[in-house]
């Protein structure tokens, strides 16, 4: 008998969870990249970005050979006190020689981001980044700019080749790295495969991508 109440007060709360957030912003790549997607080039030549069909889903493959662009997604939503993002990804392989901290080495197989709108200059971004060689956990600014922040939450070849799954606290990021601003309005997110550094291709996968309140 207690077994059982505790089941069902598990699934009560979980119901009371999933009641309680949001979805703001949800895209599975099912229609393409006609959804308002923009390959934004940085004045360099563009990484190829194409939704590719996976047994019943869709994701996002880019492929970088001596180029860098993001795909991102405009968007303007009030930041809810709790925001959450999720998605799926995976990578064919880091570059070894690539770098973190090095701006000169800095080509990457994935990365996602939300931006968030700023008064002067450009947006504020959070980033989450499948690492070349940096450790899991490290949080760092970017190389050309400390209005970038980078979460690293995969790093090298040990799970190249896998569909991973992620979930991240984004208020919670936010105030990690600008303590002492609000959350402002959320204006983008985006996703990266870039190797105009070191000119080596990488290729990453993007799929699920979620953007939850509460």
């Amino acid at each position: 008998m207690e077994r059982i109440f505790l089941i069902i007060l598990f699934l009560a709360l979980t119901l009371e969870r999933a009641s309680a957030e949001k979805i703001l912003f949800a895209e599975n790549f099912s229609h393409g990249l006609s959804n308002g997607w923009e390959n934004v080039a940085f004045f360099k030549t563009p990484t190829d970005y194409q939704a590719i069909p996976d047994g019943t889903n869709f994701y996002v493959r880019g492929v970088a050979e001596k180029t860098c662009s993001a795909l991102s997604r405009k968007l303007d939503l009030a930041p809810p006190a709790k925001l959450k993002l999720r998605w799926r990804w995976k990578i064919d392989g880091v570059n070894p020689n690539g770098s973190e901290r090095d701006l000169k080495k800095f080509d990457h197989a994935a990365r996602v981001f939300v931006a968030f709108d700023t008064f002067i200059g450009p947006p504020r971004t959070l980033n989450y980044l499948w690492a070349n060689v940096e450790k899991i956990g490290a949080v760092l600014e970017h190389p050309k700019s400390g209005r970038a922040q980078i979460f690293v939450l995969e790093s090298g070849n040990a799970k190249a080749g896998q569909w991973l799954t992620e979930e991240r606290d984004v208020a919670a990021d936010w105030k990690k790295v600008f303590p002492d601003k609000p959350m402002p309005k959320i204006v983008g997110i985006g996703l990266m495969t870039d190797s105009d550094s070191l000119g080596q291709k990488l290729t990453g996968g993007y799929a699920d991508i979620e953007l939850i309140g509460e």
